[in-house]
């Protein structure tokens, strides 16, 4: 019966660390409800740094005189679509269609994005 209990009481332990771990991800994504989708903008630039990791990736470069970060898709769905991180690095000219942050914050949510000739749409 001891045995039982202690099995329980690790697998219990092992089953909250598991979910902690898993919950970090989750809790550094900000949800898409504070950006403005009613005010679709055009964000034109050159990219100054890139961020290709999950939950989504992010490019900065500079919109309105200041650096901005665009928040784009998760690296799966982009790259299903055919975006890699070389169409996206540093240096890269990009045009996007995004939403801003209702805050005013230097940031956006990208729908989709042209690079080249190449058009991808991210949602």
């Amino acid at each position: 019966m001891g045995t039982t209990r202690t099995f329980t009481r690790r697998m219990a332990g092992g089953l909250a660390l598991g979910g902690l771990l898993l919950a970090g991800p989750a809790l550094a994504h900000h949800g898409w409800g504070s950006y403005d989708a009613d005010k679709t903008t055009t964000v034109t630039g050159t990219v100054s740094k890139l961020a290709w990791g999950s939950p989504h990736v992010s490019i900065w470069l500079e919109h309105a005189g200041r650096p901005t970060e665009v928040v784009l898709a998760p690296p799966s769905r982009m790259e299903t679509r055919g975006l890699s991180p070389d169409m996206v690095k540093e240096g890269a000219s990009v045009s996007l269609d995004a939403y801003p942050r209702k805050d005013g914050a230097a940031e956006f949510r990208a729908e989709r994005i042209r690079v080249g000739d190449k058009t991808v749409e991210l949602r």
